[in-house]
């Protein structure tokens, strides 16, 4: 199996799962529903529209996730509410519950289509499945000691502690798999690699997470007490917290549109020709995915690309096409090191300078290629492919331009990056494999 085809292929398998527990718990359900007491009918329709209203007030993180932590708190929170107020027993089962959220969780992505708020996203009301089954199997039914963890709560009637320690316990496993799933998913779309991808979740989502399995503990031991109206009570918290983390989303955003501005700043002054800073901001975060770097890494190489040309507007006259792989060597430095020098005298985009500045210094094998950046090489070899190329998206000159690159190899370019290219360009449809192995990279 070819290796591009792995984590579609898990995906899938994802997918098939969760519809089997799907299938599975539906019919668990239809045979226990007759249990469940009326107050629990109750909690249940309660649980269901808070989910609904969490679906549609989902929180963007990074810019690029989509994380609901109301919804999620909700549907980890109702498989561990066994006792209600006076006394009474929810006597919900795995299945019952599974379907109650999966059902709250299809109706929350309908409206949000409805309303245009968001796209109906299936493989997230999968993941929502297997996450709540999970969560429902470890304290409804995996036993401990020969009787699952929601029996061992009238045990520990004089440990109060503990029933909260296991129910958080239960709730962070329940997340470090939908952690695990975002990341797949992250994985799948961006062609990114697994690990990084979920090193990337656990620091982006990490804090918000675990935010969410606390406030499902809290919920499902309040409701015990205080009963359905303790739900949208203890998530208020919460919901503080996802605005500020909205806010903050906005700011990033804003930051990410000025420098997007900015960076047509050349191409207004005819000094790039138009679009060249996004092309070539594209292909570098296609290959610094490609190449594993983190996410705060990717962020900084995506802003140093569309930047990447500023040092030309110090020019007299612009290079014909703003191509300046045509120049000299000492030319290139004087502009990259100019452009370095404007962002190195702004604090939030001074890190950003160094990028800009090592995109003129030459690749060669020893330790001058170590001192070089990552983001450094691929900055180097997306700019000058798009140079080359001068915007084509694919034909014959995506391949001239990779065989001229193909003439610097080892000594003006990292082979390792530029073989990253050539796999982003197949995944593009820009380049054959045939054409890849012809180039004998």
């Amino acid at each position: 199996m070819k290796p591009g085809r792995a984590w579609p292929r898990r995906s899938q398998a994802v997918l098939y799962a969760a519809s089997a527990v799907l299938v599975a718990a539906l019919v668990h359900a239809i045979l226990t529903v007759e249990k469940v007491t009326p107050m629990g009918w109750g909690v249940a329709l309660v649980y269901l529209v808070t989910i609904v209203v969490g679906e549609l007030w989902r929180v963007t993180v990074l810019g690029t996730r989509d994380f609901p932590p109301i919804a999620l708190a909700a549907s980890l929170a109702m498989p561990m509410t066994t006792t209600l107020p006076a006394e009474t027993q929810a006597d919900y089962s795995a299945g019952f519950v599974v379907v109650v959220v999966a059902l709250a969780t299809l109706l929350g992505h309908i409206v949000r289509q409805w309303t245009r708020t968001g796209e109906f996203v299936l493989s997230r009301i999968w993941a929502r499945v297997l996450v709540v089954a999970v969560a429902s199997l470890l304290y409804l039914v995996i036993p401990l000691d020969g009787k699952p963890l929601a029996d061992w709560v009238e045990a520990w009637s004089d440990f109060s502690w503990l029933t909260a320690l296991a129910m958080l316990a239960v709730a962070a496993v329940a997340m470090l798999l939908q952690l695990l799933l975002m990341a797949l998913r992250h994985s799948v779309t961006t062609h990114a690699m697994m690990w990084q991808s979920l090193v990337d979740e656990v620091g982006a989502v990490g804090p918000l997470a675990l935010a969410t399995a606390s406030s499902a503990t809290v919920i499902a031991l309040a409701v015990g007490a205080l009963g359905p109206i303790a739900i949208p009570i203890f998530l208020a918290p919460l919901l503080l917290l996802q605005l500020a983390v909205t806010r903050q989303s906005l700011v990033r955003d804003a930051q990410r549109q000025t420098i997007r501005s900015l960076s047509r700043l050349t191409d207004l002054g005819g000094f790039t020709t138009p679009g060249h800073a996004v092309r070539v901001a594209h292909l570098s975060l296609s290959m610094g995915r490609d190449l594993g770097l983190a996410e705060r890494d990717l962020v900084d190489l995506e802003y140093a690309a569309l930047l990447h040309d500023l040092g030309q507007v110090s020019l007299r006259r612009p290079i014909p096409g703003g191509a300046t792989t045509a120049t000299a060597p000492l030319d290139q430095r004087r502009i990259a090191h100019t452009g370095a020098s404007i962002l190195a005298r702004t604090a939030e985009l001074s890190r950003l300078s160094l990028v800009v500045a090592g995109q003129s210094t030459p690749y060669r094998y020893g330790r001058e290629a170590q001192d070089l950046a990552l983001a450094c090489r691929i900055l180097k070899a997306s700019n000058a492919f798009d140079d080359l190329s001068a915007g084509a998206m694919r034909g014959p000159v995506t391949l001239r331009s990779l065989e001229r690159i193909r003439l610097n190899l080892g000594y003006e370019y990292d082979p390792v990056v530029v073989r990253s290219l050539c796999r982003v360009l197949v995944r593009e449809g820009r380049l054959t494999l045939a054409e890849v192995d012809s180039l004998d990279i």
